[in-house]
């Protein structure tokens, strides 16, 4: 038996007005959001440890999404990733999901749409 708990959540996006949009929404919904402009520093943010669930953008100058997904999921093994990007992202979805990521949306992000993936499982008294 386990109940659905609010998640720590990193936000990984280049573009800052989505990184704010998304860090608003998602404390409102009552999730502990921390946010990254690039892979690299959401690579240095999940060293540190402490989250559920990993929204990235799939497309970044320098890292990528995929690549950043891969070197999240070597870090933390049981982070789920959800995926977002604002272009067809194709072969780069395909790669994503090959790598472990549960979702690819597209931006503009209906909120709704994702929020049951950001909620974790746990025991009872845990």
């Amino acid at each position: 038996m386990s109940m659905r708990k609010l998640s720590r959540v990193l936000v990984v996006d280049d573009d800052p007005g989505i990184r704010e949009t998304m860090n608003d929404i998602l404390t409102l919904e009552g999730f502990d959001v921390t946010v990254a402009s690039d892979g690299e520093s959401a690579i240095a943010l999940c060293r540190k440890g402490g989250f559920d669930v990993a929204l990235l953008d799939i497309r970044m100058p320098g890292m990528d999404g995929v690549e950043t997904l891969e070197v999240l999921k070597a870090i933390t093994p049981h982070l789920r990733v959800v995926m977002i990007t604002g272009f067809e992202a194709g072969d780069l979805a395909r790669r994503a999901m090959d790598a472990g990521a549960e979702a690819v949306f597209h931006k503009p992000l209906d909120v709704a749409s994702f929020l049951p993936l950001l909620l974790v499982d746990v025991p009872f008294g845990g």
